[in-house]
C-alpha cells in the first residue's frame, strides 16, 4: 500500500481493516512503521477518513497498531504466538498438506539453522547433542524416536537466538510432532533409512558445532529434501 500500489474501492471498515491487516503482516508496513496520515490513507484508499478511523481502531484494539497523540499511528511490534496461531489447526492428512508442511520447513528451519550456527553457545550444543543422543539410543532400542526428533529440531530453533522463529516452532509443535511420527513410520519401512536419518541429524549438529553456517544450511536441506522424498516420491509409501 505504500507509493506506487494499487487499492480497490472498499465500502466497509472491516474491509479497509483487513487490507490494512494484510499489509502489516506481509511486511510492507513493519514494527514501528509509522503509517500515512488520515488524508493520505484516505486519497490512496478511496474511502472516507470515518471510515479508516473505524478500521484503524479495529486494528488497535487487535493490537497492531498503536495511536500516539500528536505523532501518528505506529506498527506495534507483534506478537509471534498471534501471528502464528493459524498453524494451531493445521492437520497433515493428504499428500498436499504433508507437502505443504515439508515446503514450510524448508523455508523455515534452513534460514533457522543458519542463525543457529551463528549463535550458538555452549548449552544451546548440550541440548542439540542431547537430543541427538536420544535419537541414537531410541535407534538402537527399536523405537520411533519422533520426540527426540522434535526435541533436535526445536533446540536449533532456541539457539537462534530468534524469539519469533522460536515461537514459529513452538506454535509448530503439536503438528510438527505428529507429522514426525508419521514420517518416521513409513520411512522405517526401508532398510537403512533410521540409520541415514541419524546420520543426516549428525551433521547439522557438527556443522552447528563448527559455526559453518553455510554447512548446516547445506546439511538441513539435504535432510528435508530427503524426508521429502522419500514422503512424496517413493511409490511405495503413502502418506
Amino acid at each position: 500500500m505504500k507509493e506506487g500500489s494499487q487499492f480497490r474501492v472498499r465500502k466497509t471498515y472491516e474491509e479497509v481493516a483487513d487490507y490494512l491487516k494484510e499489509q502489516i503482516m506481509s511486511g510492507v508496513y513493519q514494527a514501528g512503521d509509522r503509517l500515512p496520515s488520515l488524508r493520505e490513507l484516505g486519497e490512496m484508499l478511496g474511502v472516507g477518513q470515518s471510515t479508516l478511523r473505524e478500521a484503524i481502531s479495529s486494528l488497535k484494539t487487535m493490537g497492531l497498531l498503536t495511536i500516539r497523540q500528536g505523532e501518528g499511528t505506529f506498527v506495534t511490534k507483534l506478537n509471534p504466538e498471534q501471528v502464528m496461531n493459524s498453524f494451531e489447526h493445521i492437520q497433515p492428512l493428504t499428500n498436499q498438506d504433508t507437502q505443504d508442511l515439508l515446503e514450510v520447513r524448508k523455508i523455515v528451519e534452513v534460514g533457522i539453522v543458519r542463525l543457529a550456527a551463528e549463535r550458538r553457545n555452549e548449552e544451546d550444543l548440550r541440548q542439540i547433542q542431547a537430543a541427538l543422543d536420544e535419537m541414537q539410543a531410541c535407534l538402537h532400542q527399536g523405537d520411533l524416536g519422533e520426540q527426540a526428533d522434535w526435541q533436535f529440531h526445536y533446540a536449533i530453533a532456541v539457539a537462534s537466538r530468534n524469539s519469533i522463529l522460536e515461537s514459529m516452532m513452538q506454535s509448530l509443535s503439536e503438528t510438527l510432532q505428529k507429522s514426525l511420527k508419521n514420517n518416521r513410520e513409513q520411512m522405517y519401512r526401508h532398510p537403512g533409512t533410521p540409520e541415514r536419518l541419524l546420520a543426516e541429524h549428525t551433521r547439522i549438529y557438527h556443522a552447528i558445532t563448527e559455526q559453518d553456517p553455510n554447512a548446516a544450511e547445506e546439511a538441513m536441506l539435504t535432510h528435508l529434501r530427503g524426508v521429502e522424498r522419500d514422503m512424496l516420491h517413493d511409490k511405495s509409501v503413502t502418506p
